[in-house]
This record gives C-alpha cells, structure tokens and sequence, in this order.
C-alpha cells in the first residue's frame, strides 16, 4: 500500500489534513468492543515486545534506537482502532502505552531527574540583571543629559 494511503486510512489530524472538523465525513465512530480491541492491542504489543527484545534492554532508554519500534506500535495501534471502527485515543489503548512505558522506559532518565542549581548561582543569575537595569538607565539618562 502506498505511504500517501496509509496516512490517510490513520485516525490521527495532520498538521496540512484537517478534515476531522467536516462533518460529513465518511468516518463514524460508533460502540468500541473493547475485549477486541484488546485482543488485536495485544498483537500490536506482541509485536512489540519481539522488537524491543530484538534491540536489547541496554537500548532502550536511547530514544534513537528506540522511536522506530515505537512509531510502529503506534501506527498498529492506530490501524487496529480504525479498523475496528474505535476512536483513537481512547482508555483501553491509554492502559495499553502505560504497561508499555512501565515495562520499558520506567528505569531511563528524564530530565526532571536533573538537580536543581546551587542557590548561589540561581540567586546570582536572577540580581545580576536586575541591578544591571537601573545602572544602565542610569547610563542613558547621563548621556542624554550630556547632549542638551
């Protein structure tokens, strides 16, 4: 199936498609079986798994090696929702990327866990602008003065 195809078959907005908001689309969303979605989730997840064992679990907090096995999850994820007649996102898929990211990504680092700079610094950076201000104020006045 061409790539043009299957961006449009996704149930997700683009950026340059905003068709969602016609509502005359051919598209309806009616009840989600929930036990079938989570079956065919379960495959995507599977699916998953294979591939993140495959890349080592030295890997995967490296968001390179990473993205590639999870743009896949997700694109399965958003075929099946589609397919099925669901609306994406929807809680039973949200349960399904919080398994995901606590199996996988619980243990890698975020930036949040960086610590905070001493206070010296912090209080440094923020008085150092501050007094400058009133300085260089006093800097342009004096120099306007001089000219009359």
């Amino acid at each position: 199936m061409p790539k043009s195809a299957v961006k449009q078959r996704h149930n997700v907005t683009y950026e340059d498609n905003e068709k969602f908001q016609n509502q005359d689309s051919p598209i309806r969303y009616s009840y989600c079986h929930e036990e079938v979605l989570n079956y065919y989730g379960g495959l995507c997840w599977e699916i998953f798994n294979v591939s993140m064992s495959e890349l080592g679990k030295d890997n995967w907090c490296n968001m390179e090696m990473v993205i590639r096995n999870y743009n896949m999850l997700t694109e399965c994820i958003e075929n099946v929702c589609f397919e099925l007649g669901c609306f994406y996102p929807n809680h039973v898929m949200e349960e399904l990327f919080v398994r995901i990211h606590q199996q996988y990504f619980s243990s890698c680092n975020n930036e949040e866990d960086l610590p905070d700079a001493p206070a010296g610094v912090v209080l440094i950076s923020t008085l150092l602008p501050i007094l400058l201000i009133p300085f260089i104020v006093y800097i342009v006045v004096w120099k306007s003065s001089l000219r009359d």
